[in-house]
């Protein structure tokens, strides 16, 4: 973590207490040492973003050069974008530099990113993608994973693309490189080299095993199963491969990826963030499967096992106007230090709904993230201007609040955001949340 967090929280008793918190914060922040882990070139104050703080994934619609998306897309923290080969050729000299550029002067402290994806890639023959020269290299060298039959792999069929045997399995091409080491130089060249104001690389389905759960990784005659331990960790050192490929090109830009889990010792103090992606709200959701505490232990180990400045997504499902189940996740994201990413299900990361809680200034924290429930299994976070609670059961809870704290008034959901004072028991519905 970037600061060593020692003291635990305590029961909120007046303003003496809140004084003392802030007392604490202060000493920690001058006298503490940064995580060894470092980012070279970055100022770190360049990336200290208040609370809420939001991260947007527009990898979907790419009109980044359109300006009323593009100033919609720039009121988060962190964005990622979706580039493809040739995107700018239509638009100017450097189309991709210069949509950058334009989000970064709506906003002087957004960090922009690109979508990157190493695992799958499209046929040589498509002849609508953009990437098919990915494709070409494949077949070039036979990294194509396949299974015990010889047959191409597809982890899902949705994309229209196929499973690259990423692995030291197989053998390297003319100039001494494993797929990871190319693709890292390929991506590079296409969409980092001329472009300095991204900085971000996003790494999509950087997990802890391969998507595939079937497959002749090792080249044997036997399909391997993708739990086995071994393999699971080929798979893992191959995008570690790519990620010190990446450093040694690029070594300025920040680390971030989906990943299921970074706790491995191949991962661990490798990525500067991770993208949780739909933690609820899908039917695979991990909230939904395992329930909110593993989602929080989730949480707490990606902040733990990243490199500073720790960007982690909590990303949440749902309907454009579903206002609690977007409380439920933005509370939740709150407990911790990450970034809230809502996504419209009609919309799949094509657009960045906005919120009321969204333009509250919260300040920075005054706790560390709760452990354990404060109250009648609610969790709570103090905030130098605020409060935020979180219900993560099947049930409603009633907590008494201390004198002091009031409701924001809001225009989506003003029932809930009423602007009221808020004074003795308050009631929160079952898997919501509020800000005071």
């Amino acid at each position: 973590m970037l600061f060593i967090q020692f003291y635990m929280m305590i029961p909120f008793e007046g303003l003496y207490m809140n004084i003392l918190r802030i007392l604490v914060a202060c000493v920690l922040f001058v006298l503490l040492p940064f995580n060894a882990y470092s980012t070279q070139g970055l100022n770190f104050n360049t990336v200290q973003h208040g609370f809420p703080r939001l991260m947007g994934m527009n990898i979907g619609k790419k009109h980044y050069s359109d300006p009323v998306y593009r100033y919609e897309i720039s009121k988060v923290d962190v964005l990622i974008l979706g580039f493809y080969p040739g995107w700018g050729r239509y638009k100017g000299e450097n189309g991709e530099k210069t949509a950058v550029e334009g989000i970064k002067k709506l906003n002087k402290h957004i960090l922009v990113g690109q979508y990157t994806i190493m695992n799958e890639a499209p046929d040589a023959n498509n002849m609508k993608s953009a990437s098919r020269d990915v494709g070409e290299k494949i077949d070039q060298e036979g990294w194509w994973l396949r299974d015990v039959d010889g047959r191409r792999t597809q982890w899902t069929d949705k994309y229209n693309k196929w499973d690259v045997n990423i692995s030291s399995y197989v053998e390297k091409d003319a100039d001494g490189l494993y797929f990871p080491q190319w693709k890292a130089r390929r991506d590079y060249k296409i969409y980092f080299e001329k472009n300095p104001g991204l900085n971000i690389w996003y790494l999509d389905n950087a997990l802890s095993k391969s998507p595939v759960k079937l497959a002749d990784w090792n080249h044997d005659g036997r399909n391997d199963e993708n739990f086995s331990p071994e393999i699971a960790k080929q798979f893992r050192l191959a995008n570690v491969a790519e990620w010190n490929e990446i450093r040694k090109l690029h070594p300025d830009v920040l680390l971030l990826g989906n990943s299921d889990d970074v706790s491995s010792p191949e991962y661990q103090g490798q990525l500067n963030g991770v993208f949780m992606e739909a933690l609820i709200g899908r039917s695979w959701s991990m909230e939904k499967w395992k329930g909110w505490e593993r989602v929080m232990r989730r949480y707490q180990l990606s902040m733990r096992y990243t490199r500073p400045p720790h960007l982690v997504g909590f990303n949440v499902w749902g309907k454009h106007a579903d206002y609690q189940r977007m409380r439920y996740g933005l509370t939740s994201c709150l407990l911790g230090d990450g970034y809230f990413s809502y996504t419209d299900e009609n919309k799949p990361y094509a657009s960045v709904p906005r919120f009321d809680e969204y333009e509250i200034e919260l300040g920075q924290p005054l706790d560390t993230m709760p452990m354990q429930a404060w109250r009648h299994g609610v969790y709570r976070r103090f905030f130098e201007k605020g409060m935020v609670l979180v219900n993560p059961n099947n049930s409603s809870r009633t907590v008494n609040i201390e004198s002091g704290y009031s409701k924001f008034l809001g225009k989506q959901d003003s029932k809930v955001n009423n602007g009221m004072r808020v004074s003795g028991e308050l009631t929160l519905k079952a898997k919501d949340g509020i800000i005071l």
